[in-house]
Formats: structure tokens, C-alpha cells, sequence
């Protein structure tokens, strides 16, 4: 049985040993323009980033020459090297926050976790299967496929949950169908990854990159579109962030503006390994630490123990 919930979210409690998530701080989702006691203040540390990224590939769009024009000098791309870097700051941390939004899903049934969970989970799995396969020889393009498309399937994945978090509004699964929910839900994210790595190696999907001449007209629709669902989705958890008060919410924005940027920049890039593209990755090695830091944040406050 659902339960369609509008306004303020309350977190139900749990006897489970499993510490619960203070989303907001104050254990619920407020409704949109609920007045909040004034003296939160945000960190603004993990906002200076944000514009110095976007200088530098302003910077770096204006001043490189074209793909056919690019010296080897002007590409840094070392064999492992990204493939290691996105397994460590991508999608490890996404698995993370995948597990944890699923073990919170389970405890409180609210639907918009699991959307959350599944945005990271297809982040990360795609992640590290197309940097990794984007080492074997002749596969570029293929790793490039799996990544930028699991990409764009995140960004939908997290604007759906920001709309649904945004309108104060969600859905609470009854505790029976919330495990098969959650198998189904996981299940689907990885069979889409899967299916989506054998079309990319067998040459189903078009192209998305050309060595020599740069990446394709589809590769950038994807990009552009996923650059922009990232940053509707860190504006939309940003009103929600700034009307809760919420430190866990704040940084999951930044987490999603920073993905945002660091796609973008791979939109403007000419090949894999230029400055934009390492300035891009950067951008998005970031946002998985500001994901991580979400998560720790909302465990970070004390939770009171039965007596």
C-alpha cells in the first residue's frame, strides 16, 4: 500500500541498529517556504570552486586550438591513470551513497531515496566500466559511450528526485514492498549498464568519439543535456537546502554543480587528456567528495539510543 504524502516529510523512527539520516537537520523534509529559525550558516569554502572551474575552461575554450590541430604535447593521458581516479573519487563514492540512500529507503520507504540511490549506483557502475574499458585497445570510443550515457542517466535520475524532494512531496512505500522495490530498482540500473556495455562494444549505439576529428554531434547532445539536468537538479536541492537549513542538502547541491561543470567542460573539450578535459575531471572528482560529504554529514549529528 502507498501513501502519498504532501507538505512536511516526517521520518518515521526505527528500532534498527542502523544510524537514520538527518536529511534536514531537523529529521524531516520541510515543505516549500516553511519559515526556519535563523543562524545556520553554510560553509562557503566548498562554493569557491564552482566559479574558479568555470574560469578555467572559459579560459582554456577561448585559447586551445581546434581536435586536428591539437599537439601531443597539449594531452596528458597516461594508461590507468583516469581509470584509477574515477574509481576512487566517482564511483566508489557513488556506491556509497548508493548503499547508504538504499539502507535509509528500507528504514523510512520514502521513494525519493531510492530515486537518489539509483542515480548514484548508475553513476558509478558506468563509470568504472567504461574508464577501465576505455584503456583496451580499440575501445575508446565504447568507454566513452558507457560513461557519458550513464551520466545522462544519473542526471535524470536526480532530477526526478530533486522535483519530487523540491514540491514537498513523496511517496512512503509500506515496509512489505519496500525490499523488492529496492532489488527491482538496483536490479534495473545495473541490467541497463550491462546492456548498455554490450551495445557499446558491439557498435549498436553511434559513435561518440572519432580519434583525430573529436567527438560527435551525439556526444554532445548527451553531454549538453546531462550538464543541464545536473544543474536544474543542484538549483532545485539549493532552494530546498536554503529553506531546511540543511548542511546535507547543501552539499549534495554543490556535489550536483559540480558534476554539472565537470560535463560541461568535457562538452567544450577537444580530446581526451587536454586541459579542459582534466580541468572537467577534476570538476567531477570533486563533486564525488562533496557526495561523500553529504552523506557524512547527515549521519554527523548525534542520534538518541533506546533507553
Amino acid at each position: 500500500m502507498k501513501q502519498r504524502i504532501v507538505g512536511p516529510l516526517l521520518l518515521p523512527k526505527t528500532n534498527r541498529n542502523i544510524p537514520e539520516p538527518d536529511i534536514t537537520g531537523s529529521g524531516r523534509l520541510p515543505a516549500p517556504g516553511e519559515h526556519k529559525p535563523p543562524g545556520w550558516r553554510p560553509s562557503l569554502l566548498g562554493t569557491i570552486p564552482l566559479p574558479l572551474f568555470i574560469g578555467l575552461i572559459t579560459i582554456f575554450d577561448l585559447i586551445l586550438p581546434p581536435p586536428s590541430q591539437l599537439g601531443s604535447g597539449l594531452r596528458f593521458e597516461p594508461a590507468y591513470l583516469n581509470a584509477i581516479l574515477y574509481t576512487v573519487f566517482v564511483s566508489i563514492t557513488s556506491f556509497f551513497v548508493a548503499y547508504i540512500s538504499l539502507k535509509s529507503y528500507l528504514q523510512t520507504g520514502f521513494t525519493v531515496l531510492l530515486v537518489l540511490g539509483s542515480a548514484s549506483l548508475a553513476l558509478g557502475s558506468t563509470s568504472i566500466l567504461g574508464t577501465w574499458l576505455a584503456n583496451l585497445p580499440g575501445q575508446l570510443n565504447a568507454g566513452i559511450t558507457i560513461v557519458n550515457t550513464g551520466g545522462l542517466c544519473a542526471s535524470i535520475f536526480h532530477l526526478a528526485g530533486g522535483s519530487t524532494t523540491s514540491t514537498g512531496t513523496s511517496i512512503e512505500n509500506a515496509p512489505r514492498v519496500r525490499k523488492p522495490l529496492s532489488i527491482a530498482a538496483y536490479v534495473g540500473v545495473l541490467s541497463f549498464t550491462t546492456l548498455l556495455t554490450i551495445a557499446s562494444l558491439d557498435g549498436i549505439i553511434p559513435l561518440f568519439f572519432v580519434l583525430g576529428v573529436g567527438q560527435t554531434p551525439l556526444r554532445m547532445a548527451v553531454l549538453g543535456s546531462s550538464a543541464a539536468l545536473f544543474a536544474v537538479s543542484s538549483v532545485l536541492f539549493a532552494r530546498l537546502c536554503f529553506s531546511s537549513k540543511s548542511d546535507t542538502l547543501y552539499w549534495y547541491s554543490l556535489a550536483l554543480g559540480m558534476t554539472s561543470i565537470g560535463t560541461l567542460a568535457i562538452f567544450f573539450g577537444r580530446a581526451p587528456g587536454d586541459p579542459i578535459s582534466w580541468t572537467g575531471r577534476t570538476a567531477q572528482f570533486l563533486g564525488g567528495i562533496y557526495f561523500l560529504q553529504a552523506v557524512l554529514t547527515a549521519f554527523r549529528r548525534p542520534h538518541p539510543t533506546p533507553s
